[in-house]
């Protein structure tokens, strides 16, 4: 049994409190506990989190608060983004669009929003729920995930929990532009440039992008063909002259015709006496592409270590090779909240089986990433930390405060002694059923029959 929770982290009680006007006080009460668990090394498995309370009054009516409590989500989320505007003065920066999956047995096909999804990692198809995120980044210390909606397939293999429940489905594309149509309505800022890579650069995310006036950088796919001035004049049937006057050609071959380009890295440190590093060799130009409209900023990076070759876009034509490069790699923040989620605050663990249940969880991992990632910021603008520290550092530091004060207690508390005992004694046997004996039917029914006639 791991050590069990003391008292709430404090700056989770204080963090979570904007919740107040949509739960009553044993509803936070509630939510608090579950967030301090998770902190604290509990998997998102009520049982456990209960063990950890040492089965605390409040805690035995979890799962129905996560399942049949009348809360709203929607106006939680609200009262979410109010809150971080508040922590936060935000101008700029970088909206982040990706998806991760949540995977499951099979034995789990009842939880909400579980699918028979694709994983192009594992290039497999799985049981798991796909969501998609829209994360912030200042691009320095400040980071969290805004808002996310939950991928519902359209069509194939349908799981249980489908068959009496309506939904509309939306692909991610349609689905980011929601996402960031509700930050904005809520006041994030219109000036961010929104950062994806190349499985939401496709025509339809565009054009919303460029309808909500947002900058972007996006990384495109190599099949992608762009238009050139063609080099004869291109004539109908009739002999007169089309009005497409170009040729396509693939991004790759467009960008070998051009000889000229950069070496972008790091420069040489004089106090440590690195020299200098070649991270890419960039190529750029101004293009149009045959698959969306505008006119777009490519830049070519190509990595000489892995020999890999990327091509970011963006609308800026402005923006130089070493702005675009370097404002892509914030993507990256986003997969470090989805391997915290994921490792940390155990996402892919939470089984709860109703929507609103799934949809508070993935919330309440949402929050605490906001809320760890508060703390490093108010430990490096405060002068208590001279450097930003990484989440699970700040993890482990809570870790052993609930350590200090769990010593603390077992020196001073004889009742908290006892029924620390108790639990874990109570835990330890789990019986295995009786098997019952085989008998046959039809002879005891015809023995009761005979018996009745």
């Amino acid at each position: 049994m791991k050590v069990p929770c003391v008292e709430r982290l404090d700056w989770l009680v204080v963090g979570l409190s904007f919740l107040q006007p949509a739960m009553t006080t044993i509803q936070l009460s509630n939510l608090t506990l579950v967030a301090t668990a998770l902190v604290l090394g509990s998997r998102f498995n009520l049982s456990e989190i209960s063990r950890m309370w040492l089965k605390a009054k409040e805690v035995s009516t979890l799962s129905y608060f996560f399942s049949e409590i009348n809360i709203s989500i929607s106006e939680m989320q609200k009262l979410y983004a109010v809150r971080v505007l508040q922590t936060y003065s935000l101008s700029g920066g970088y909206y982040i669009i990706d998806d991760t999956m949540e995977h499951h047995s099979r034995f789990c096909q009842w939880i909400h929003g579980v699918c028979c999804l694709f994983d192009h990692v594992l290039h497999t198809n799985l049981q798991s729920k796909c969501i998609v995120f829209l994360y912030y980044s200042d691009g320095v210390w400040i980071k969290f995930p805004i808002t996310f909606r939950i991928f519902y397939k359209e069509e194939g293999s349908r799981m249980p929990w489908q068959k009496d429940l309506e939904f509309v489905h939306k692909t991610k594309n349609e689905l980011a532009l929601e996402m960031l149509q509700w930050a904005l309505d809520q006041g994030f800022p219109k000036k961010a440039i929104v950062l994806a890579d190349s499985w939401f650069c496709v025509e339809p995310l565009i054009k919303g992008l460029r309808r909500l006036k947002l900058a972007y950088i996006l990384e495109a796919k190599t099949s992608y063909k762009v238009k050139l001035p063609c080099t004869t004049p291109k004539l109908t049937p009739t002999g007169r002259l089309a009005k497409q006057q170009f040729d396509l050609k693939s991004l790759e071959n467009h960008f070998q015709t051009i000889s000229s380009f950069t070496h972008c890295g790091f420069d040489r440190d004089l106090e440590t006496g690195k020299p200098q590093k070649v991270l890419y060799h960039v190529k750029m130009d101004t293009i149009r592409f045959n698959a969306f409209p505008g006119k777009h900023r490519v830049v070519q990076s190509i990595d000489p270590a892995k020999e890999t070759t990327k091509y970011l876009i963006t609308n800026q034509l402005q923006f130089e090779t070493t702005k675009i490069i370097s404002a892509y790699s914030k993507r990256w923040v986003v997969e470090e909240f989805f391997r915290n989620a994921k490792q940390l605050s155990d996402m892919e663990g939470a089984t709860i089986r109703s929507e609103q249940g799934v949809t508070l969880s993935l919330c309440l991992v949402s929050w605490i990433d906001f809320l760890l990632h508060y703390e490093n910021y108010k430990g490096t603008t405060d002068g208590s930390q001279e450097e930003s520290l990484s989440i699970p550092s700040i993890i482990r530091k809570a870790q052993a405060d609930n350590m200090e004060a769990f010593i603390d207690k077992i020196q001073n508390d004889e009742v908290f002694i006892q029924e620390w005992i108790k639990v874990t004694k109570d835990n330890i046997h789990h019986f295995r059923k009786s098997n019952k004996e085989l008998v046959d039917l039809d002879e005891i029914n015809a023995i009761a029959l005979s018996k009745a006639a």
